[in-house]
């Protein structure tokens, strides 16, 4: 199918853009459970799957928002400054989709022995938290950039 075709096209590319390479994912979780009793890998999966919903929802409010301004602006360098905007959010939205990939790993892809899943698993579930950790920074950013637009345009 066109669309897996897209994913698997995509998604290496954003593996190697989006990693966290200077920590050992799998060293991470072995850390953690090693220090309480938890499965940590699905904990942080299902956390990081209900924080990128609620900030989904944010990036949704924004669009809302920024169309409404730009359905009233008449100044060309507030309609290129509100475009901006709305692109990098529709940015931040598609990477927060890739956090929302419930069963990680296609099964297809897993491999045969329980220690190889495992830190596949560790590595999907890293890689997850780093998209999101980064995108809620630009999420902030973009929502901090919007006030001044917004003076300037009852200003204007």
């Amino acid at each position: 199918m066109l669309i897996d075709g897209v994913f698997k096209s995509l998604d290496p590319l954003l593996k190697r853009v989006l990693a966290n390479s200077d920590t050992d994912p799998e060293a991470y979780y072995d850390k953690l459970e090693a220090a309480e009793n938890v499965e940590h890998i699905w904990q942080d999966l299902r956390s990081i799957d209900a924080k990128s919903s609620g900030l989904l929802t944010h990036i949704s409010v924004m669009f809302v928002v920024l169309g409404f301004l730009a359905a009233e602006v008449d100044n060309t360098l507030l309609q290129v400054l509100l475009t901006l905007e709305f692109v990098a959010y529709i940015f931040a939205a598609m990477m927060l989709l890739r956090c929302l990939d419930m069963t990680g790993p296609p099964l297809k892809d897993l491999p045969d022995n329980s220690a190889d899943i495992r830190r596949v698993q560790a590595r999907e579930a890293f890689l997850r938290k780093t998209i999101y950790f980064r995108v809620l920074r630009l999420v902030y950013v973009l929502t901090a950039l919007l006030i001044p637009v917004v003076v300037i345009k009852l200003l204007v």
